[in-house]
Protein backbone atom coordinates (compact mmCIF):
# COMPACT_ATOMS: atom_id res chain seq x y z
CA UNK A 1 0.00 0.00 0.00
CA UNK A 2 1.28 3.25 -1.39
CA UNK A 3 0.75 6.55 0.75
CA UNK A 4 0.21 9.43 -0.94
CA UNK A 5 1.27 12.38 0.59
CA UNK A 6 0.00 16.08 -0.59
CA UNK A 7 2.42 18.13 -2.93
CA UNK A 8 3.87 21.16 -1.28
CA UNK A 9 1.81 24.59 -2.30
CA UNK A 10 4.78 27.61 -3.73
CA UNK A 11 3.82 30.18 -1.70
CA UNK A 12 1.97 33.11 -3.31
CA UNK A 13 3.15 36.79 -2.74
CA UNK A 14 1.50 38.71 0.08
CA UNK A 15 -0.79 41.65 -0.93
CA UNK A 16 0.59 45.11 -0.61
CA UNK A 17 -0.74 46.82 2.54
CA UNK A 18 -3.53 49.62 2.26
CA UNK A 19 -2.40 52.93 2.06
CA UNK A 20 -4.73 55.32 3.76
CA UNK A 21 -3.62 58.64 5.68
CA UNK A 22 -5.06 60.93 8.16
CA UNK A 23 -4.30 64.37 6.43
CA UNK A 24 -7.31 63.57 4.02
CA UNK A 25 -9.53 64.34 7.15
CA UNK A 26 -10.77 68.36 7.26
CA UNK A 27 -10.04 69.42 10.30
CA UNK A 28 -13.32 70.39 12.24
CA UNK A 29 -15.19 67.22 11.04
CA UNK A 30 -17.35 65.27 13.31
CA UNK A 31 -18.65 62.00 13.22
CA UNK A 32 -22.26 62.57 13.86
CA UNK A 33 -25.48 60.43 13.04
CA UNK A 34 -27.44 61.09 9.79
CA UNK A 35 -30.58 61.27 9.72
CA UNK A 36 -31.33 60.29 6.05
CA UNK A 37 -32.70 57.20 4.42
CA UNK A 38 -29.79 57.35 2.16
CA UNK A 39 -27.24 57.09 4.98
CA UNK A 40 -29.29 54.83 6.19
CA UNK A 41 -29.88 56.41 9.72
CA UNK A 42 -25.83 55.42 9.96
CA UNK A 43 -23.13 58.16 12.07
CA UNK A 44 -21.36 59.10 9.16
CA UNK A 45 -18.49 61.84 8.55
CA UNK A 46 -19.91 65.34 8.43
CA UNK A 47 -17.54 68.68 7.45
CA UNK A 48 -17.22 72.20 8.40
CA UNK A 49 -20.25 73.80 6.23
CA UNK A 50 -20.72 77.48 7.07
CA UNK A 51 -22.30 77.20 10.70
CA UNK A 52 -23.32 73.81 10.10
CA UNK A 53 -22.30 70.27 9.50
CA UNK A 54 -22.26 68.79 5.95
CA UNK A 55 -22.76 64.90 5.52
CA UNK A 56 -19.87 63.83 3.06
CA UNK A 57 -22.20 60.44 1.72
CA UNK A 58 -25.52 62.55 1.00
CA UNK A 59 -24.48 66.26 1.24
CA UNK A 60 -27.35 67.05 3.72
CA UNK A 61 -26.31 69.65 6.50
CA UNK A 62 -27.30 69.51 10.12
CA UNK A 63 -26.88 72.04 12.92
CA UNK A 64 -27.06 76.15 12.75
CA UNK A 65 -27.56 77.33 9.49
CA UNK A 66 -27.39 80.82 8.07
Amino acid sequence: MRIRLPRPRRRRPAPDPAVWSLSAIVPGTRWLPCHTTVCAHTTTRHTPHGTGYRCTACGTTKGDQP
